[in-house]
């Protein structure tokens, strides 16, 4: 599995890393621990699939980079 940068990530979704569409909600979501949630994204142009890990317990506005970890699933 690879890991990809942030490109877009917004209030309305986010921007696929295959082909910059928008994507506006995640395929499914999983809690798995306080500190553990992991959002899988699925483009509908091109197919291409995104997990994102999210700590909940960080304030997003201020501290994103550190809460948040994309991972190609191919």
């Amino acid at each position: 599995m690879a890991t990809a940068g942030i490109v877009v990530c917004s209030s309305y979704g986010m921007t696929c890393t295959g082909c910059n569409e928008l994507v506006i909600a995640p395929r499914s979501s999983a809690h798995v621990t306080n500190h553990e949630v992991r959002h899988f994204w699925s483009c509908e142009n091109c197919g291409h699939e995104i997990e994102m890990t999210v700590n909940p317990r960080i304030n997003a506005a201020s501290k994103l980079s550190q809460g948040v970890e994309w991972s190609v699933v191919a």
